[in-house]
């Protein structure tokens, strides 16, 4: 019973830790569109294909590769439980517009993170 109370008290800091980086949580809503508008880590960690970063990882390890970034994106978008992790830069500003041009497509099942670790 100890252990289990000890892992259940690390989980719930690892959980804590990563929503300290989160400003705002969105849910149906996506920012830019293509391969120009993600960011990725120059060693390539966590990336998977030519776009995005391996869908298996946990929003704490994707939070961890976009702080160690040099470009400092700073949304972070799973576009539904299956999907893959992308990573974005939008000023909070930009944001609205870049919001609005995703209309014509389903952003339902989008979940976008908007981290607080920079300010642009």
């Amino acid at each position: 019973m100890r252990n289990f109370l000890f892992f259940l008290s690390t989980v719930q800091t690892q959980k804590q830790s990563s929503m300290e980086y989160i400003k705002e949580i969105r849910h149906g809503v996506d920012a830019g569109y293509g391969a120009h508008c993600n960011f990725h880590p120059a060693n390539g960690q966590g990336r998977k294909g030519k776009h995005g970063l391996d869908q298996n990882l946990t929003l704490e390890e994707v939070i961890t590769i976009a702080r160690s970034m040099e470009e400092k994106p700073n949304i972070i978008i799973k576009s539904g439980e299956k999907a893959k992790w992308y990573l974005k830069r939008y000023t909070m500003e930009e944001l609205p517009a870049e919001i609005e041009k995703q209309q014509w497509r389903d952003t339902s099942k989008c979940t976008m993170y908007i981290l607080n670790h920079i300010h642009l």
